[in-house]
């Protein structure tokens, strides 16, 4: 487990109801920063067990977004509230310049990101992520949830979860954080997070307006990590490799959604490599 810390957002910052945005975050290590963005419906807790892998390096600093986990269960959610969020939440940690890691949600908030402010960044990592928008469930299954989800809170959707056969890959994932952990985390999340934030970020995921072609305007270094049987990401993995002047597509087998639990190694790996890749252009 990491010390959770919490960056209280100046009210300036945030005019909804007058109130300010809280994050919380984890912070290990020390050197060049580098902030890792989970994705929808997850949290800091998706990095729990690899903060520490790198934190020999570089200081590592892992976020809950808006509306997830132990931040502020405070609207408005959507892409661009996140990319706000993102840069206030360095500025308040004086970090002026970091390396940053998405992952699904948290790399489409990351593309976004270094498309506003490009000179705040070394490199960027783009993990089972797209530029443009991904159906998460067709439109009728997506109200059902979204209206369950408002009446008995996020938690509401474990019982189904759990109730579904579990693909390879996701079962690699279980194994290596054993059941009972794996579920425990999963619960966490869910509990943890704003009903109206499921249903705004997830309308926001499969309706954003597509940043395919401005890619090219990021010229700093970017690997693409996805999952090899992550079937949804693995083509959009393949066009932002296309189209981002300096980037590398690391593929990650035996993996789908979040290869950090489902061949740990071989991400870790993936991770390292892409230090490299950006190091070499530092140099």
């Amino acid at each position: 487990m990491h010390t959770t810390c919490f960056y209280n957002h100046p009210p300036a910052d945030d005019t909804t109801m007058g109130l300010g945005l809280q994050t919380a975050y984890n912070d290990i290590g020390k050197g060049e920063a580098f902030v890792l963005v989970h994705g929808y419906t997850g949290s800091k807790l998706d990095f729990q067990d690899q903060l520490p892998w790198f934190a020999d390096r570089y200081r590592v600093i892992a976020i809950d977004q808006r509306g997830h986990g132990e931040s502020s269960n405070l609207g408005p959610y959507s892409l661009n509230q996140s990319v706000t969020d993102l840069i206030r939440f360095l500025d308040g940690l004086d970090i002026e310049r970091c390396h940053l890691l998405g992952h699904s949600l948290g790399g489409m908030v990351v593309m976004r990101t270094l498309l506003d402010a490009p000179q705040r960044f070394a490199s960027a990592i783009l993990m089972d992520t797209a530029p443009h928008g991904i159906t998460l469930y067709p439109e009728n299954i997506r109200k059902l949830l979204n209206q369950k989800v408002a009446d008995e809170g996020c938690a509401t959707l474990l019982e189904g979860m759990q109730g579904q056969p579990q693909n390879s890959a996701t079962q690699r994932g279980i194994d290596y954080l054993g059941e009972a952990e794996h579920w425990r985390r999963i619960r966490t999340k869910l509990e943890q997070m704003d009903p109206a934030a499921f249903a705004q970020l997830g309308m926001a995921i499969s309706e954003q307006a597509p940043v395919t072609e401005q890619l090219s305007e990021i010229t700093l270094p970017v690997s693409i990590i996805v999952g090899s049987e992550d079937k949804p990401f693995v083509g959009p993995a393949k066009l932002m490799q296309k189209k981002l002047p300096d980037s590398q597509l690391l593929r990650i087998k035996k993996a789908g959604h979040c290869p950090q639990y489902e061949n740990a190694e071989a991400w870790r790996a993936a991770v390292d490599a892409h230090f490299a890749f950006a190091g070499n252009h530092a140099a």
